[in-house]
């Protein structure tokens, strides 16, 4: 089936997990590994902007400096977000990180028993280690080891005459005022942001870091 995404979509390593509630009710088999594309992200928020870009690269970030070459583990994540759930796009983020990591708020899974809970494995709290930039923690559950994500979406390299125009075609398509040839110009630079995120990744060390936090 043709979903008709972006090409540049098809280029992003896709994120892979094991799922061990997924291995216990026999959706998969044991060790088996379940495949996160960023058209997964896209299918969850409806659309991909730099929001979701964000989200992708903050969390696969998080996850390869917490396991190495280790494949990780779905449910044993726990992500606290530095942020209101209804502050900025805080929340959204939040919901892209409970689809990869499984780290839910107050509604997820309760688990089975003692085990794969994922209710309350994702918490806001409004007080942010660096001022400035999104944060989110990701710390491991089994080992107690964490890491900060920090992330600058006013950092990530674009042009001031595309930034410009982008925001001036906004401001048409909210109030449905765009031509097709403006729609058409919109879109394409719209996706060109993401796409140097994504796929460029062009000075991410400016818009982009990962800390060790203490156990």
């Amino acid at each position: 089936m043709n979903e008709g995404f972006r090409g540049f979509f098809h280029e992003i390593p896709p994120i892979r997990v094991r799922e061990p509630l997924a291995e216990t009710l026999g959706a998969v088999p044991a060790g088996g590994e379940l495949a996160y594309s960023f058209t997964d992200l896209v299918k969850l928020a409806g659309h991909a902007c730099p929001t979701m870009a964000g989200a992708w690269l903050a969390c696969q970030a998080a996850l390869g400096a917490l396991h190495g070459d280790e494949t990780p583990v779905r449910g044993n994540i726990a992500v606290t977000v530095y942020g209101g759930p209804d502050e900025g796009t805080y929340g959204v983020m939040a919901a892209a990180f409970t689809l990869l990591t499984g780290a839910a708020p107050a509604t997820g899974f309760k688990g089975i028993g003692p085990r794969f809970k994922r209710k309350d494995l994702l918490t806001f709290t409004p007080q942010s280690p660096a001022p400035g930039w999104q944060c989110f923690e990701f710390r491991r559950l089994d080992t107690g080891r964490a890491v900060l994500v920090k992330f600058s979406p006013r950092a990530v390299p674009f042009a001031p005459e595309k930034s410009r125009r982008m925001g001036e075609l906004m401001e048409k398509v909210a109030w449905e005022a765009v031509r097709p040839e403006e729609s058409a110009e919109f879109q394409e630079l719209w996706m060109e942001k993401v796409r140097v995120m994504l796929v460029e990744k062009n000075r991410i060390e400016d818009w982009l870091s990962v800390e060790e936090r203490s156990a």
